[in-house]
């Protein structure tokens, strides 16, 4: 039993990132304990920036409200030198930010929502859409928004999220999380050329609620 405690161990050593700083460690083992369990560094990196926030919106809100209480919307984050680039990978870390902010109790929507369920013969049904034409029109009453950055390194993805008050540029809460850079994560950095790029629709209107 022993043994294989001193395994486990060194197993949690070898995968921790060697440029993590000491204020760092309990996300890096977290990160650890993740991969270790198969559940890999981008949803453990989405717990860490979730945790933080979910902190912050506690002590801001006290008693006052629930987490149920809170509507939140959430975008994709950008890359911190130029916000019309982005890439699979911060899809993926929006997807994983919102599950995890659900889970937590929070009311999450979902603006990609189309009217019509599109049903296409040997490809499937789909609601989703980022066509203006196609989306759910309706004025949603939203207390927050999360938006952020990342930034990429030789080794890492570093994400730097935020919850806007939609009625003002107040951030409520923030969170970071980072994503070592290895072979699965490769191919998801990469980010659509600006001359390949689809000119931005309009979103649902939002409303303040709070």
């Amino acid at each position: 039993m022993k043994k294989i405690a001193i395994l486990i161990l060194l197993l949690l050593t070898m995968l921790i990132p060697i440029t993590a700083a000491a204020s760092d460690f309990s996300s890096a083992m977290n990160r650890a304990l993740s991969t270790l369990l198969g559940t890999g560094y981008v949803p453990a990196a989405a717990t860490d920036i979730v945790y933080s926030m979910d902190q912050q919106l506690l002590e801001l809100l006290g008693e006052e409200y629930s987490r149920r209480d809170l509507r939140i919307v959430i975008t994709v984050p950008v890359n911190i030198d130029n916000f019309d680039k982005t890439n699979t990978l911060a899809r993926q870390m929006a997807e994983e930010v919102a599950n995890k902010l659900k889970e937590k109790g929070y009311r999450v929507f979902e603006i990609r929502r189309a009217t019509d369920i599109e049903i296409t013969p040997r490809k499937g049904e789909f609601l989703l859409s980022r066509e203006q034409h196609k989306l759910f029109k309706t004025a949603l009453n939203i207390e927050l928004v999360m938006t952020g950055t990342y930034t990429i390194t030789d080794r890492s993805v570093r994400f730097n999220c935020r919850l806007l008050y939609t009625g003002s540029y107040e951030i409520i809460a923030s969170g970071n999380g980072t994503v070592p850079i290895y072979n699965e994560i490769q191919p998801l950095l990469d980010e659509i050329p600006e001359e390949e790029k689809i000119p931005p629709v309009l979103a649902p209107s939002v409303r303040t609620k709070l």
